[in-house]
Protein backbone atom coordinates (compact mmCIF):
# COMPACT_ATOMS: atom_id res chain seq x y z
CA UNK A 1 0.00 0.00 0.00
CA UNK A 2 3.20 2.15 0.95
CA UNK A 3 4.66 1.36 -2.33
CA UNK A 4 1.66 2.37 -4.30
CA UNK A 5 1.41 5.51 -2.81
CA UNK A 6 5.25 6.37 -3.45
CA UNK A 7 5.19 5.32 -6.66
CA UNK A 8 2.01 7.43 -7.34
CA UNK A 9 3.55 10.28 -5.55
CA UNK A 10 6.70 10.08 -7.72
CA UNK A 11 4.61 10.16 -11.08
CA UNK A 12 3.05 13.19 -9.53
CA UNK A 13 5.79 14.62 -9.27
CA UNK A 14 7.48 13.79 -12.87
CA UNK A 15 4.28 15.14 -14.49
CA UNK A 16 4.90 18.51 -12.33
CA UNK A 17 8.68 18.73 -13.67
CA UNK A 18 7.38 17.57 -16.95
CA UNK A 19 4.41 20.35 -17.42
CA UNK A 20 7.40 22.85 -16.24
CA UNK A 21 9.74 22.15 -18.77
CA UNK A 22 7.16 22.69 -21.41
CA UNK A 23 5.91 25.77 -19.87
CA UNK A 24 9.19 26.97 -19.86
CA UNK A 25 9.67 26.35 -23.25
CA UNK A 26 6.41 27.67 -24.84
CA UNK A 27 8.07 31.27 -22.87
CA UNK A 28 11.36 30.50 -24.46
CA UNK A 29 10.99 29.19 -27.63
CA UNK A 30 8.71 32.06 -29.05
CA UNK A 31 11.15 34.46 -27.54
CA UNK A 32 13.93 32.65 -29.03
CA UNK A 33 11.57 32.47 -32.57
CA UNK A 34 10.94 36.60 -32.15
CA UNK A 35 14.55 37.50 -31.44
CA UNK A 36 15.84 35.94 -34.51
CA UNK A 37 12.83 37.20 -36.68
CA UNK A 38 14.26 40.33 -35.47
CA UNK A 39 17.74 40.21 -36.51
CA UNK A 40 16.76 38.98 -39.13
CA UNK A 41 14.82 41.87 -39.74
CA UNK A 42 17.55 44.53 -39.50
CA UNK A 43 19.65 42.05 -41.50
CA UNK A 44 20.73 44.32 -44.59
CA UNK A 45 19.28 44.43 -48.19
CA UNK A 46 20.67 45.91 -51.18
CA UNK A 47 18.73 47.98 -53.45
CA UNK A 48 18.62 48.55 -57.25
CA UNK A 49 18.72 51.44 -59.02
CA UNK A 50 18.50 53.14 -62.37
CA UNK A 51 18.84 56.81 -63.15
CA UNK A 52 19.93 59.45 -66.03
CA UNK A 53 22.85 60.95 -66.08
CA UNK A 54 22.74 64.29 -65.25
CA UNK A 55 25.12 67.13 -65.07
CA UNK A 56 25.79 69.58 -62.29
CA UNK A 57 28.18 71.72 -60.88
CA UNK A 58 30.42 70.41 -58.21
CA UNK A 59 32.49 72.01 -55.63
CA UNK A 60 34.99 70.95 -53.02
CA UNK A 61 35.78 73.05 -49.69
CA UNK A 62 36.95 72.97 -46.78
CA UNK A 63 34.65 74.40 -44.37
CA UNK A 64 34.14 74.62 -40.89
CA UNK A 65 32.99 76.69 -37.66
CA UNK A 66 34.74 79.17 -35.61
CA UNK A 67 34.09 82.49 -33.05
CA UNK A 68 34.64 85.98 -34.48
CA UNK A 69 37.49 87.34 -33.34
CA UNK A 70 39.48 90.93 -32.85
CA UNK A 71 42.28 91.33 -35.78
CA UNK A 72 43.99 93.94 -34.24
CA UNK A 73 44.19 94.10 -30.14
CA UNK A 74 46.26 96.83 -27.74
CA UNK A 75 47.08 96.74 -24.46
CA UNK A 76 47.94 100.34 -23.48
CA UNK A 77 50.03 100.76 -20.42
CA UNK A 78 49.62 103.90 -18.14
CA UNK A 79 52.80 106.49 -16.88
CA UNK A 80 53.42 105.07 -13.40
CA UNK A 81 54.84 107.76 -12.54
CA UNK A 82 51.35 109.79 -13.00
CA UNK A 83 48.82 109.54 -11.01
CA UNK A 84 45.24 108.15 -12.77
CA UNK A 85 42.36 110.69 -12.06
CA UNK A 86 39.22 108.49 -13.52
CA UNK A 87 38.68 105.73 -15.89
CA UNK A 88 36.23 106.74 -17.84
CA UNK A 89 35.13 102.95 -19.52
CA UNK A 90 34.21 99.84 -18.43
CA UNK A 91 35.24 96.24 -19.70
CA UNK A 92 32.80 95.16 -22.54
CA UNK A 93 32.36 99.03 -23.20
CA UNK A 94 32.52 99.98 -27.12
CA UNK A 95 34.41 102.72 -27.64
CA UNK A 96 35.48 105.36 -30.85
CA UNK A 97 39.14 106.24 -32.19
CA UNK A 98 40.33 108.58 -29.91
CA UNK A 99 37.55 108.57 -26.88
CA UNK A 100 39.47 109.13 -23.83
CA UNK A 101 39.79 106.13 -21.77
CA UNK A 102 41.50 107.56 -18.38
CA UNK A 103 42.65 110.31 -17.27
CA UNK A 104 45.62 111.79 -15.32
CA UNK A 105 45.49 114.11 -12.35
CA UNK A 106 47.94 116.39 -14.52
CA UNK A 107 45.25 116.69 -17.15
CA UNK A 108 46.98 114.40 -19.86
CA UNK A 109 44.51 111.37 -21.78
CA UNK A 110 44.84 108.00 -22.33
CA UNK A 111 42.68 107.45 -25.61
CA UNK A 112 41.76 104.83 -27.95
CA UNK A 113 43.96 103.76 -30.72
CA UNK A 114 40.83 102.49 -33.11
CA UNK A 115 37.24 101.64 -32.77
CA UNK A 116 37.23 99.15 -30.68
CA UNK A 117 35.74 97.51 -27.60
CA UNK A 118 37.33 97.47 -24.15
CA UNK A 119 38.84 94.67 -22.93
CA UNK A 120 40.30 93.85 -19.21
CA UNK A 121 41.25 96.87 -17.49
CA UNK A 122 43.94 96.70 -14.43
CA UNK A 123 44.04 100.52 -13.17
CA UNK A 124 42.41 102.02 -10.63
CA UNK A 125 41.62 105.68 -10.26
CA UNK A 126 41.44 107.68 -7.27
CA UNK A 127 38.55 106.41 -5.62
CA UNK A 128 39.75 102.80 -5.80
CA UNK A 129 37.00 102.02 -8.64
CA UNK A 130 38.05 99.53 -11.09
CA UNK A 131 37.01 96.39 -13.15
CA UNK A 132 39.56 94.18 -12.92
CA UNK A 133 41.91 93.20 -9.85
CA UNK A 134 44.65 96.03 -9.77
CA UNK A 135 48.05 94.97 -11.34
CA UNK A 136 50.44 97.71 -9.24
CA UNK A 137 53.01 96.15 -11.49
CA UNK A 138 51.59 96.74 -14.91
CA UNK A 139 48.02 99.52 -15.39
CA UNK A 140 46.66 98.52 -18.46
CA UNK A 141 43.47 99.49 -20.65
CA UNK A 142 42.85 96.64 -23.19
CA UNK A 143 41.32 98.18 -26.41
CA UNK A 144 40.09 95.26 -29.09
CA UNK A 145 39.37 96.57 -32.82
CA UNK A 146 36.19 96.01 -34.22
CA UNK A 147 37.33 97.40 -37.52
CA UNK A 148 39.28 94.38 -38.32
CA UNK A 149 37.43 90.76 -36.78
CA UNK A 150 39.06 87.32 -37.83
CA UNK A 151 38.11 83.75 -37.31
CA UNK A 152 40.16 80.96 -37.62
CA UNK A 153 39.77 77.64 -38.84
CA UNK A 154 41.67 74.27 -37.93
CA UNK A 155 42.57 72.45 -40.88
CA UNK A 156 44.11 68.78 -41.71
CA UNK A 157 47.59 69.04 -42.79
CA UNK A 158 46.39 67.21 -46.04
CA UNK A 159 44.19 70.36 -47.26
CA UNK A 160 47.35 72.90 -46.69
CA UNK A 161 48.44 72.27 -50.21
CA UNK A 162 44.54 73.78 -51.70
CA UNK A 163 45.18 77.07 -49.70
CA UNK A 164 47.09 80.00 -49.91
CA UNK A 165 47.08 83.23 -48.81
CA UNK A 166 44.37 85.85 -50.10
CA UNK A 167 41.90 83.19 -51.00
CA UNK A 168 38.57 83.91 -50.84
CA UNK A 169 35.90 82.59 -47.76
CA UNK A 170 32.10 82.68 -47.35
CA UNK A 171 31.30 83.37 -43.86
CA UNK A 172 28.12 83.11 -42.41
CA UNK A 173 26.78 84.23 -38.85
CA UNK A 174 24.15 82.54 -36.40
CA UNK A 175 23.17 85.52 -34.98
CA UNK A 176 22.66 86.88 -38.59
CA UNK A 177 21.68 84.22 -41.05
CA UNK A 178 20.19 85.97 -43.50
CA UNK A 179 23.17 88.43 -43.85
CA UNK A 180 26.28 86.70 -45.95
CA UNK A 181 29.79 87.89 -45.21
CA UNK A 182 33.20 87.38 -46.93
CA UNK A 183 36.93 87.16 -46.06
CA UNK A 184 40.33 86.01 -47.68
CA UNK A 185 42.47 83.48 -45.80
CA UNK A 186 45.65 86.04 -44.39
CA UNK A 187 47.72 83.78 -42.42
CA UNK A 188 48.14 80.00 -42.11
CA UNK A 189 50.08 79.23 -39.03
CA UNK A 190 53.45 77.47 -39.63
CA UNK A 191 53.47 75.29 -37.05
CA UNK A 192 50.91 72.43 -36.54
CA UNK A 193 49.41 71.03 -33.79
CA UNK A 194 49.49 66.93 -33.57
CA UNK A 195 46.84 64.75 -32.73
CA UNK A 196 45.39 60.97 -32.77
CA UNK A 197 47.98 60.36 -35.61
CA UNK A 198 47.80 63.50 -37.84
CA UNK A 199 48.34 67.46 -37.42
CA UNK A 200 46.05 70.61 -37.85
CA UNK A 201 47.07 74.24 -38.82
CA UNK A 202 45.35 77.31 -37.52
CA UNK A 203 43.94 79.05 -40.80
CA UNK A 204 42.54 82.95 -40.21
CA UNK A 205 40.36 84.54 -42.20
CA UNK A 206 39.16 88.19 -42.14
CA UNK A 207 36.57 89.91 -42.75
CA UNK A 208 35.64 91.62 -45.59
CA UNK A 209 33.22 94.03 -43.32
CA UNK A 210 32.11 94.19 -40.25
CA UNK A 211 28.34 95.96 -39.95
CA UNK A 212 26.49 94.77 -37.01
CA UNK A 213 28.81 91.93 -36.34
CA UNK A 214 29.99 91.17 -32.77
CA UNK A 215 33.25 89.95 -31.38
CA UNK A 216 32.16 86.45 -30.14
CA UNK A 217 29.61 85.71 -32.58
CA UNK A 218 29.94 82.11 -34.01
CA UNK A 219 30.28 81.67 -37.33
CA UNK A 220 30.45 78.94 -40.07
CA UNK A 221 33.17 79.35 -42.77
CA UNK A 222 33.71 77.43 -46.24
CA UNK A 223 36.35 77.80 -48.49
CA UNK A 224 36.26 76.74 -52.21
CA UNK A 225 39.34 75.09 -53.08
CA UNK A 226 38.16 73.93 -56.66
CA UNK A 227 35.14 73.99 -58.88
CA UNK A 228 33.31 72.91 -62.19
CA UNK A 229 30.57 73.39 -63.88
CA UNK A 230 27.83 71.70 -65.39
CA UNK A 231 29.93 68.23 -64.87
CA UNK A 232 29.17 64.98 -65.45
CA UNK A 233 28.38 63.25 -62.39
CA UNK A 234 27.28 59.90 -60.70
CA UNK A 235 26.68 59.10 -57.51
CA UNK A 236 29.69 58.07 -55.87
CA UNK A 237 27.68 54.78 -54.86
CA UNK A 238 28.11 54.31 -58.88
CA UNK A 239 31.56 54.02 -59.44
CA UNK A 240 32.92 50.57 -58.89
CA UNK A 241 36.82 50.30 -58.82
CA UNK A 242 39.13 52.87 -58.39
CA UNK A 243 41.82 54.42 -60.87
CA UNK A 244 42.50 52.92 -64.18
CA UNK A 245 39.93 50.45 -63.33
CA UNK A 246 36.76 52.43 -62.30
CA UNK A 247 33.98 51.45 -63.95
CA UNK A 248 29.88 51.98 -64.07
CA UNK A 249 27.77 49.46 -65.18
CA UNK A 250 25.33 51.31 -68.21
CA UNK A 251 21.90 50.00 -69.30
CA UNK A 252 22.36 49.29 -73.02
CA UNK A 253 19.42 49.99 -75.22
CA UNK A 254 18.25 46.97 -75.61
CA UNK A 255 18.26 46.31 -72.21
CA UNK A 256 20.79 44.06 -70.81
CA UNK A 257 24.20 46.17 -68.53
CA UNK A 258 27.06 45.83 -69.02
CA UNK A 259 30.13 47.66 -67.35
CA UNK A 260 31.71 51.06 -69.24
CA UNK A 261 35.44 52.34 -68.31
CA UNK A 262 35.24 55.51 -66.75
CA UNK A 263 37.88 58.55 -65.63
CA UNK A 264 37.25 60.50 -62.76
CA UNK A 265 37.39 64.17 -61.72
CA UNK A 266 36.28 66.32 -59.10
CA UNK A 267 34.56 64.54 -56.44
CA UNK A 268 32.72 65.79 -53.48
CA UNK A 269 30.82 63.68 -50.38
CA UNK A 270 27.69 62.50 -52.89
CA UNK A 271 28.57 62.94 -56.35
CA UNK A 272 31.77 62.10 -58.58
CA UNK A 273 32.49 63.75 -62.28
CA UNK A 274 33.08 61.44 -65.13
CA UNK A 275 35.48 63.11 -67.60
CA UNK A 276 34.94 60.49 -70.13
CA UNK A 277 33.30 57.10 -70.47
CA UNK A 278 29.69 58.66 -70.01
CA UNK A 279 27.53 61.16 -71.73
CA UNK A 280 24.42 63.38 -69.55
CA UNK A 281 21.21 61.27 -70.79
CA UNK A 282 23.38 57.57 -70.29
CA UNK A 283 21.13 55.38 -68.05
CA UNK A 284 23.12 53.31 -65.46
CA UNK A 285 22.57 50.77 -62.87
CA UNK A 286 23.63 50.07 -59.24
CA UNK A 287 23.34 48.78 -55.88
CA UNK A 288 23.29 50.54 -52.43
CA UNK A 289 22.48 49.03 -49.70
CA UNK A 290 19.61 49.93 -46.87
CA UNK A 291 18.90 48.78 -43.07
CA UNK A 292 20.88 47.99 -40.94
CA UNK A 293 23.26 44.86 -40.16
CA UNK A 294 23.32 42.84 -36.94
CA UNK A 295 25.79 44.77 -35.94
CA UNK A 296 24.11 47.62 -35.38
CA UNK A 297 25.65 49.74 -38.31
CA UNK A 298 23.89 50.74 -41.48
CA UNK A 299 25.14 49.80 -44.79
CA UNK A 300 27.73 52.28 -46.58
CA UNK A 301 26.78 51.12 -50.27
CA UNK A 302 29.92 52.52 -52.54
CA UNK A 303 30.83 54.65 -50.02
CA UNK A 304 33.96 52.65 -49.39
CA UNK A 305 35.36 53.25 -53.17
CA UNK A 306 35.41 56.84 -52.65
CA UNK A 307 38.55 55.94 -50.59
CA UNK A 308 40.26 54.51 -53.67
CA UNK A 309 39.30 56.88 -56.75
CA UNK A 310 39.84 59.99 -54.76
CA UNK A 311 43.04 59.29 -52.46
CA UNK A 312 44.25 58.33 -48.95
CA UNK A 313 40.44 59.46 -47.71
CA UNK A 314 40.81 58.39 -43.89
CA UNK A 315 38.08 59.37 -41.27
CA UNK A 316 39.44 60.53 -37.24
CA UNK A 317 36.23 61.96 -35.70
CA UNK A 318 37.97 64.24 -33.31
CA UNK A 319 36.40 67.35 -32.53
CA UNK A 320 32.90 66.26 -34.14
CA UNK A 321 34.20 67.05 -37.46
CA UNK A 322 34.88 65.18 -41.02
CA UNK A 323 37.23 66.45 -43.98
CA UNK A 324 36.75 65.05 -47.24
CA UNK A 325 38.09 66.09 -50.28
CA UNK A 326 37.60 64.78 -53.74
CA UNK A 327 40.45 63.91 -55.43
CA UNK A 328 43.64 63.48 -53.33
CA UNK A 329 41.52 64.00 -50.49
CA UNK A 330 41.45 62.98 -46.92
CA UNK A 331 38.94 62.29 -43.85
CA UNK A 332 39.98 63.84 -40.75
CA UNK A 333 38.48 65.09 -37.57
CA UNK A 334 40.67 68.50 -36.28
CA UNK A 335 38.20 70.67 -35.62
CA UNK A 336 37.43 71.71 -39.17
CA UNK A 337 34.87 70.43 -41.51
CA UNK A 338 36.34 69.76 -45.23
CA UNK A 339 33.32 68.60 -47.11
CA UNK A 340 32.44 68.77 -51.19
CA UNK A 341 28.86 70.52 -51.61
CA UNK A 342 26.79 70.38 -54.89
CA UNK A 343 26.26 73.63 -55.82
CA UNK A 344 22.44 74.57 -56.41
Amino acid sequence: MNSKRKNKTKTMITLVIILGIVAASAVVIPRYVKAQNVANSTQSSTETRTITVGTQDLEKVISGTGQILTGDEETLTLDNNKTVDEVLVKEGQAVKKDAVLSTYTNGTELTAPFNGVVGPITISDNTGATSRTTNTASNTITVKSTDTLVTELSVDETDLRNLKIGQAAAITLNALPDTKYTGKVTAISETGTYSNGSSTFKVTITLDKTTNVKIGMSAEIKIVIASVKNAVAVPIEAVKGSGDNARVMVVQSDGSVSPVSVKLGLANDAYVQITSGLAAGDTIQYTVQSGTGSNGIGGMGAFGNLKNMTGNNRSTYGGGTRSTNGTGGNNSGSGNQSTGKTAQ
